[in-house]
Order: structure tokens, then C-alpha cells, then sequence
């Protein structure tokens, strides 16, 4: 399971023709990676859904520039929650979408966001 230390919104942007949230989330476990996850309205979920997860191994000495030139994101949205004895993949993913939801300011943070583009 992932620990969420902090999470962010960096930017917003259209994925697949909607407006999104791309949000970087630095982990609580030192073995974990940063993310940059991918949040766009939805009004099945809570009101918001994770449609894309990406590893962000970028390192700011080598990567100031923030882009991918040295491969530092990896598409992990498919392989990022691999179950458990007790939680089975999607509920992994879906525990980790209410902990980042909850997390903070950050649902009331994508709201006006996502108002402001209204």
C-alpha cells in the first residue's frame, strides 16, 4: 500500500478531451516512488477518478527542467496496485484515491480548480 506524505496539484491540463488535475503526490515510505496522478471529474465516484498514475523518478540535479528527456516517468496506471492476502487490486487503488481525496485540503483544491475552468 502507498503512503501519502504530500500531495499537490502541479497543474491543470485536458487529458483525453476533459479537463484534469495533475497532481504530485511524494510518498510517506522511503522505498516508494513520487507520483504524478491524473484526476478528472467523475460524478460515480466521490465526484473525482484517478484515470492515469505515473512514477516520477525525476531528480532535481539531473531533471530540473521538469520534463521527461532522461525517462524519469513511467505509466504505472495499470500495474501500480498489485493486491494483497486482505485487499484485492481495486480495492488498493480505491483506498489510495479516498486517502488522496481526503488528504488535506486537496478534494476543495480541485474543486475550485475545476469551477474555474467552468
Amino acid at each position: 500500500m502507498y503512503y501519502i506524505k504530500d500531495a499537490k496539484i502541479r497543474r491543470v491540463m485536458e487529458y483525453d478531451g476533459a479537463p484534469c488535475a495533475e497532481v504530485g503526490v511524494l510518498p510517506g515510505a522511503v522505498s516508494d516512488p513520487a507520483l504524478l496522478v491524473y484526476i478528472v471529474e467523475d460524478q460515480r465516484e466521490e465526484g473525482y477518478e484517478i484515470v492515469r498514475i505515473l512514477t516520477n523518478d525525476a531528480d532535481t540535479s539531473t531533471d530540473w527542467f521538469d520534463n521527461n528527456m532522461h525517462d524519469a516517468f513511467k505509466d504505472v496506471t495499470s500495474s501500480a496496485f498489485t493486491g494483497s492476502m486482505i485487499m484485492t487490486p481495486e480495492d488498493e487503488r480505491s483506498k489510495f484515491q479516498r486517502e488522496l481525496m481526503t488528504y488535506g485540503d486537496l478534494k476543495k483544491q480541485l474543486e475550485e480548480h475545476f469551477r474555474n475552468l467552468e
